[in-house]
């Protein structure tokens, strides 16, 4: 995996970029808008290769890859360019598929090309036909083209230049029929798809920048609206949004270039997931301009107007849900097998490249291996049952394996993971339901004490964690400091060689079965807020400590915990006293560090699974559009969510702390989590409400469970608010809200 650019590409965006800048800037644009087309920009476009670029040199193209004409769209995207640049390629490559060698040598010498992507009867107006000096349509297995425009220019919610083209027009010539026209169209309908989502990515890039800068430079009640909270989460949301929406389309355009046999899909997910953000961040944008946004001079409402009419030219965006069910789910399908056989049996390339390396494909197989030998029915029984997430035996074999320390050095006792395996050993045990709650905590504390720890901590209790002969539970949140984690009251005061803790910590998870406590406390209350804390390693045996159990809406069990003269040896404490927040800060960022995303998408493939199986009178739900429609759109925002939980652990990988990244990828899945069981859970209808082991439960009670626990993912391990102040203030640079 890499994600990042090319040497070639970043000069291929920085040349662009230059161009852009000088002959596509808003008040241009603006003004050349009614008209829909930019001679001049089209000749700057010409001029650096871009149409013809990814073009096979025999035809006089560059050989260049689709990934690299899409380094190139998002700078166009971005600036709202009003020329063909995403149609004319598009169109080239399909006439170069085809061996349509007239028409095609047009292109290379600079001609203008229109494309008619909606698979529609009747004429539909198509951008840049008005301007084009060729009009490709496709018509059943023909492949026509028109030589020159295809009518007037017609009056549409953005000046695209765009003229109604019949699926035919009369005075079409057909060039290509056959069988292999079918396949090429769906192909280039594709690419289209794949490359416009890029240059949506760079349009709503564009608008939410608008918005941030407004929003610095505006001042209302004596201070910027930037620092207005309620603006700052929404920025965070859409920024995440935008982010997760580029990774997408660039996946679909590697995909096209690499032939994976996901392309289809992806390709299908990023046209409709992308052009959804765009209209999303360009709304906003306008929103936070107020009665500004509304003025034509102003670049935004553009954005909004160009990002909904580039998404509506390939037709009803809910033809793409129906394209995403189709493709993940229908007949033909390739199944996840497939997809990681083809991941590893190619060779590997620079620049946006999202496969997985082979080593790391077989070490999610061996993962997965293990869960099916280890992870057995009464093993998830027995969870469910009494709501503790820790099996002993369950644990003991995942240790066992050195699964708890899978990314910690060798040299330590761990398996030397990089963080995308880690990742993806997280999101299997996720994907099958384990109770990892002790392993997830274990790992964490184990972490901080190899960090953090003093050569007795690492000699005595390191080592039986390891062995799965231990856990721990985490002594963080009070009744009155819940995400406010350093307003601690818990007191810790030094008593000669010892130290006496009292207090109260609510939502101790794994407190009635942990050995030890890692306990947050206050031992200097005349300090700074966030300096007068200490970390404690407590044995939970430890007399004046008393658990309760709390029952929890998702069944889950946590506890209440009480200290009341709790005397323990200054042995126990981790880090110097007063510095407990940075070691437990260490604990946090390794927690972000692999959001659960394995959960909410076996619950979508679930649901799907019980969709796709006829009922006793034959019907399937899938078949009804609110139902594949569902599925379609999650499992849509849950690749997007997977690839930013990738690209934080790719970042990690590269010795990065990817804490805003991890933020995004948590904030994220959880919150579609939260999202999707509601609506999955609307599918089921009536039948869905029933619980596990009832008789009649839909998809074993799964979604209903899931409906239930999904909210408590957007608080623990930091709550979506507070990942939405570290995305804004960290990742975006947002002031302190006043």
């Amino acid at each position: 995996m890499d994600l990042s650019f090319t040497p070639d590409q970043d000069a291929l965006r920085a040349a662009a970029g230059r161009l852009y800048a000088d002959r596509s800037h808003g008040e241009r644009v603006r003004q050349l808008e009614p008209a829909g087309f930019d001679p001049d920009l089209w000749a700057g476009v010409r001029e650096m290769g871009l149409p013809t670029m990814a073009l096979p040199e025999r035809v006089g193209g560059a050989g260049a890859s689709l990934t690299d004409l899409a380094a190139a769209v998002e700078v166009h995207g971005a600036h709202a360019g009003l020329v063909p640049l995403v149609e004319t390629a598009v169109a080239a490559r399909l006439l170069a598929a085809l061996g349509a060698g007239a028409p095609l040598a047009r292109l290379v010498d600079g001609a203008a090309a229109a494309l008619r992507v909606p698979e529609e009867d009747g004429a539909v107006p198509v951008a840049f036909a008005a301007a084009a000096d060729v009009v490709v349509t496709v018509e059943g297995d023909r492949l026509l083209v028109l030589d020159g425009p295809a009518g007037p220019p017609v009056d549409t919610l953005a000046g695209l230049a765009a003229a109604a083209v019949p699926a035919a027009p009369a005075e079409a010539v057909v060039v290509a029929q056959g069988p292999e026209v079918v396949a090429a169209a769906e192909r280039a309908r594709d690419e289209w798809r794949a490359l416009t989502a890029v240059a949506q990515v760079g349009l709503a890039r564009t608008a939410l920048d608008a918005g941030l800068a407004y929003a610095e430079e505006r001042h209302q009640f004596g201070v910027p609206i930037a620092s207005f909270q309620a603006l700052q989460h929404r920025f965070a949301d859409l920024h995440t949004r935008v982010e997760g929406a580029r990774l997408l389309a660039f996946e679909a355009v590697w995909a096209l270039d690499e032939d994976d046999p996901s392309a289809p899909l992806r390709a299908a997910q990023a046209g409709w997931w992308c052009g959804e953000v765009a209209e999303e961040a360009a709304a906003f944008s306008l929103h936070v301009h107020g009665g500004y946004g509304f003025m034509l001079e102003y670049d935004v409402q553009l954005h909004l107007r160009r990002a909904k009419a580039t998404r509506l030219l390939a037709g009803d965006p809910r033809r793409d849900l129906a394209r995403i069910a189709a493709r993940r789910w229908g007949p033909g399908a390739p199944s996840e097998e497939a997809l990681a056989a083809a991941a590893t049996a190619r060779p590997t390339r620079a620049g946006m490249d999202f496969r997985l390396a082979p080593e790391t494909e077989r070490f999610r197989a061996e993962v997965r291996r293990f869960v099916a030998e280890h992870l057995t029915p009464d093993v998830l029984e027995r969870a469910h049952a009494t709501g503790t997430m820790h099996d002993w035996g369950f644990h003991r074999a995942l240790c066992a394996r050195g699964y708890l320390a899978a990314g910690w050095p060798t040299e330590v006792g761990g398996l030397g993971r990089d963080a995308i395996e880690q990742t993806l050993l997280m999101q299997e045990l996720y994907a099958a339901g384990a109770p990892i709650d002790g392993l997830n905590i274990a790992a964490m504390v184990g972490a901080t004490l190899l960090v953090c720890g003093s050569e007795e901590h690492k000699r005595e209790i390191l080592p039986r964690i390891l062995a799965g002969e231990v856990i721990c539970c985490l002594g963080y949140s009070e009744p009155d400091a819940g995400s406010d984690v350093a307003a601690v009251a818990t007191r810790a005061v030094r008593d000669g060689d010892d130290w006496v803790i009292d207090g109260q910590k609510m939502f101790t998870t794994m407190a009635h079965e942990a050995q030890y406590v890692f306990l947050l406390t206050r031992t200097d209350p005349d300090a700074p807020k966030h300096q007068g804390l200490t970390m404690f390693l407590v044995p939970m045996d430890t007399p004046g400590i008393e658990v309760r159990p709390v029952e929890t809406l998702g069944g889950e069990r946590t506890n209440i915990t009480f200290y009341d003269g709790v005397r323990v040896p200054d042995r126990c404490r981790v880090g110097e006293p007063g510095a407990g927040w940075s070691v437990m800060h260490a604990a946090l960022v390794y927690e972000r560090s692999s959001a659960n995303w394995g959960e909410p998408n076996a619950l979508v493939e679930a649901v799907a699974d019980w969709a796709r199986r006829p009922r006793p009178d034959g019907h399937r739900p899938f078949d009804d559009a609110r139902v594949h429609e569902a599925l379609a759109r999650w499992t849509t925002e849950l690749e997007a969510g997977r690839l930013l939980l990738l690209r934080a652990a790719w970042l990690a990988a590269q010795g990065e702390l990817p804490q805003v990244e991890g933020s995004m990828a948590k904030l994220h899945i959880t919150e579609a989590f939260v999202r999707a069981s509601t609506d999955l859970l609307d599918v089921l209808g009536p039948a869905g409400l029933l619980r596990r082991g009832t008789p009649g439960a839909q998809v074993e009670g799964r979604v209903e469970h899931a409906f239930r626990h999904a909210v408590v993912t957007t608080i623990y391990g930091g709550s979506s608010e507070v990942q939405r102040e570290i995305i804004a203030g960290r990742g975006l640079g947002l002031p302190r809200r006043r």
